[in-house]
């Protein structure tokens, strides 16, 4: 029961914030699961990239626009707050060149 209440959380969340993360520059294929977008969150890439059988180039935030980038961390800022992942905004920032 309580996974079908979080699979409800996350879908309610991306139907909610979706389009604004697309926006950001943020991929579909992270968001996709929950748990995938938190380590995203806490590493600045995609480390999932790593464990797939075939061969593929990790995502990272060093493929934003300075825009997505500004963007993103204003998101995450109103999302979760300043102090949730502090390290991942200010590099969001610098990539921004507002850090």
């Amino acid at each position: 029961m309580s996974f079908r209440r979080k699979r409800d959380e996350w879908d309610e969340f991306l139907k909610q914030h979706g389009s604004e993360l697309r926006a950001c520059g943020i991929p579909d294929a992270i968001t996709s699961d929950r748990g995938r977008f938190l380590r995203f969150l806490d590493h600045g890439f995609d480390q999932d990239g790593w464990w797939t059988s075939r061969p593929c180039t990790p995502w990272s935030i060093s493929f934003l626009t300075p825009d997505e980038a500004i963007r993103f961390a204003n998101f995450l800022t109103r999302y979760f707050g300043e102090e949730a992942h502090p390290h991942l905004i200010r590099e969001l920032r610098q990539r921004a060149g507002r850090g």
